[in-house]
């Protein structure tokens, strides 16, 4: 992760102080404006050395396994081959210019994000982030960032927190950080190129706050941190025209939401991921609508993407009334935040279930056991049907539509069938997708909502005639 920028780059960089009213779609004028020289070059992010942590001790667990030949072989699973049920959602070149996508463990992974990138420039417009979550340094947790380092926060997620109306960050966490905590960002692009003008900094704070922050190697500079109804924003900038790595430190107590990207020269297309691994549409219903929508403009989004229900199927037992009731207060308060934007539902795929080891070769077959061992392996199947009924009917009274990913793999029982494919489109956790399974499924959403036009087809991906 080595980089040098050509000359001697001095910089001066500003730091605005920027209040965002409620209902409001501008930022007002700055009223604080810092100026630091910066004499060094922007060079590799190397993280400090850190303390190992302690090992903690864990039960283990059940040796588990996917089901061989002879189980799928009672349930019909190796009958059926791989074919698409992906309904035209759209129609053809209603292409969107500014998308977000809120979801779980799928999408935080990044291949699904990035294989729509991929078609989407393919069409002539290859999006870009315009903002970072604070969902750094989480397990499963892929960012369009080429570097980081951060220690001393920890998160507050939205889906697992017991208060109502939170105040949450864009990614639906926020980090919390004791006096001491830092956070280091390479806002670099991929080649090492600086094309980052500003960053726009959210966060909550009380009225002592303060945070050091330092540019490109240069000396820090304190900064009082003032947040209006917990709602703070503070814009850093450079005079010569770049930012490359930020530096920030907390002094005090401090929550951060999100950091905002502005291009030097801007993305005529955006794709942003919010995902968290766990995550459940709960999040939506939890949070402090009001708050949230300060982070937008009506230009923000012309399309929002939900990716959720894989989590909420795990419940044992799930309650469908349960979930339908929460998935239509998180849905009437996402159309609260985002009132005109386009909506797409996501269900998630086919699942499967893995079997103990230790199971007797013996109970593995015949007609008496063949009726509870398909109802076993096709459990979280006929869930994750019924969640993608209940978000149907639940779309259609917010103005979004749906879509399954099962459906897309080829309905109940396809789970086994992508684990067993070559190369494998499932992972043997029979819930994930191999990178290739992501890449597929974002394939046939983008061809579902009619994006995919003149664009070469995956190797190996079934062609549309075959729909």
């Amino acid at each position: 992760m080595c980089h040098h920028l050509n000359g001697r780059l001095l910089m001066a960089f500003s730091i605005l102080l920027l209040s965002l009213p409620a209902g409001s779609s501008h930022a007002q004028t700055a009223n604080r404006h810092i100026s630091l020289d910066n004499g060094k070059r922007a060079t590799e992010l190397r993280c400090p050395a850190k303390a190992p942590a302690g090992q903690r001790r864990v039960a283990p667990a059940e040796a588990l396994e996917p089901p061989d030949a002879e189980e799928l072989d009672q349930i019909g699973a190796l009958l059926d081959t791989m074919r698409r049920h992906s309904p035209r959602l759209d129609e053809p070149g209603l292409i969107p210019r500014r998308i977000a996508i809120w979801g779980d463990s799928h999408l935080a992974a990044g291949s699904f994000s990035a294989e729509l990138r991929r078609v989407l420039g393919a069409q002539g417009s290859v999006p870009r982030p315009s903002y970072l979550p604070l969902t750094m340094g989480r397990a499963g947790v892929n960012l369009p960032l080429r570097g980081f380092c951060m220690d001393g926060w920890k998160s507050e997620l939205a889906y697992s927190s017991r208060t109502e109306r939170l105040a949450t960050g864009i990614g639906m966490n926020a980090l919390q950080g004791e006096p001491g905590a830092y956070l280091w960002l390479d806002l670099r692009n991929a080649a090492g190129d600086a094309e980052i003008e500003s960053v726009d900094l959210f966060f909550n704070a009380s009225s002592a706050a303060s945070a050091v922050v330092s540019a490109d190697g240069g000396p820090e500079a304190r900064v009082v941190l003032d947040a209006d109804n917990a709602f703070g924003r503070v814009r850093i900038s450079g005079n010569a025209g770049s930012v490359s790595v930020l530096k920030l430190r907390a002094q005090s107590a401090l929550t951060l939401h999100a950091v905002k990207l502005n291009y030097r020269e801007p993305p005529v297309a955006v794709l942003d991921t919010f995902a968290i691994p766990g995550a459940t549409m709960r999040a939506w219903q939890q949070l402090d609508a009001v708050f949230f929508a300060r982070y937008f403009d009506q230009s923000s989004y012309d399309m929002v993407m939900l990716e959720f229900g894989t989590n909420e199927g795990n419940a044992r037992p799930f309650d469908a009334q349960a979930y339908a009731q929460m998935l239509d207060a998180g849905l009437r308060q996402f159309r609260l935040v985002f009132p005109t934007a386009r909506c797409v539902l996501i269900a998630p795929g086919d699942r499967g279930t893995l079997l103990p080891k230790s199971r007797k070769k013996g109970a593995r077959a015949g007609a008496a056991d063949s009726s509870g061992l398909s109802a076993n392996l096709l459990r979280f199947s006929a869930i994750h049907e019924k969640i993608f009924q209940l978000q149907q009917q639940a779309g259609s009274r917010h103005g979004c539509l749906a879509w399954s990913m099962q459906n897309a793999m080829g309905g109940p029982g396809s789970a086994y069938r992508w684990m067993l494919a070559d190369p494998p489109l499932m992972a043997r956790d029979l819930i994930h997708f191999t990178p290739p399974g992501y890449q597929r499924l974002a394939q046939e959403l983008a061809d579902a909502l009619g994006w995919k036009s003149g664009l070469p087809p995956l190797p190996g991906a079934p062609s549309s005639e075959a729909r």
